[in-house]
């Protein structure tokens, strides 16, 4: 038997984490075993239209992050006729008859379901086996944490805000691959990140934080924009590792937004860059 949480979970913020703690604690006392069912894709690409909303977490850094938190994670393949269950149905084969539930914990006014009428008081009125326990949102400066408010809070630069709905901070991981090599002619070379299907950028600018790979963790200056001053790219990540020199190619890097710098400008020179990725990276290295 388990004790379930559904939903995107995209960003596993504070809210999330919430809902896994109340699941473990439950899971616990009724000696069940705790297990987050997150569709894949997220909903809104199937119901909607796909790669809206951009995603905070995919699959393999939400995994990563949910199971960190002592809670296994199910990847639930999810499409239109999933979409078109009926509620009882969706309730009855889908999570009691596959996964076996026998507590569903929920956040406050949850829904799911086809026209939303999955809550807490329907499952308690159509099947009063199941143990329904509801939380009450997360609030940050008097409101509830939300994937869109993390996601609002990105597009518009305010990283310190989205790190603290996250409880961490903002993460994004790709391969490294062969960039134009103009970082390494400014004597500053960067790391170029292929980037995961719909993940969402911060608005553009210069970012200080972390970079690591396999185990080694490094301070960075990451870029995020089209580079301006060198022709205009196509919008990406680039991270210049403070005290490293060494072959990143077709390596996962993973790179931590600890605060934002500045916006990306142009320059009137190449000198001019130079002398301004230079203060980058001093600030960088005196942040903590």
């Amino acid at each position: 038997m388990t004790a379930i949480v559904l939903g995107n979970f995209d960003g596993c913020h504070l809210g999330h984490r919430a809902l896994f703690e109340a699941l473990k604690m439950r899971a616990q006392k009724n000696n069940t075993q705790p297990l987050a069912i997150s569709f894949e894709p997220h909903t809104r690409h199937i119901i909607q239209e796909p790669g809206h909303p951009e995603l905070l977490t995919p699959n393999d850094e939400k995994k990563e992050l949910i199971e960190s938190f002592g809670v296994p994670l199910v990847l639930q393949k999810f499409d239109k006729d999933l979409f078109a269950v009926p509620f009882r149905s969706f309730v009855n084969d889908f999570a009691i008859q596959k996964y076996g539930t026998k507590i569903w914990v929920l956040g406050l006014d949850q829904r799911f379901g086809r026209g939303g009428k999955g809550s807490a008081e329907t499952l308690r009125a159509f099947f009063p086996d199941l143990l329904i326990h509801e939380i009450n949102p997360v609030l940050f400066e008097n409101e509830a944490i939300s994937s869109s408010r993390i996601r609002e809070a990105l597009k518009k630069g305010n990283i310190d805000l989205a790190n603290a709905m996250l409880g961490r901070n903002y993460s994004i991981s790709g391969i490294v691959v062969h960039g134009l090599g103009q970082g390494k002619s400014l004597g500053s070379p960067t790391a170029n990140l292929q980037l995961p299907d719909y993940k969402l950028l911060p608005k553009n600018g210069v970012y200080f934080g972390t970079a690591s790979f396999e185990n080694q963790k490094h301070k960075a200056v990451i870029n995020i924009g089209n580079r301006p001053s060198l022709g205009n790219r196509p919008v990406g990540l680039e991270a210049h590792l403070l005290n490293f020199d060494g072959d990143l190619y077709d390596k996962k890097l993973s790179v931590e937004l600890a605060g934002r710098i500045r916006d990306e400008i142009k320059f009137d020179s190449l000198d001019a860059l130079k002398e301004q990725i230079k203060k980058d990276i001093a600030f960088c290295n005196s942040c903590k």
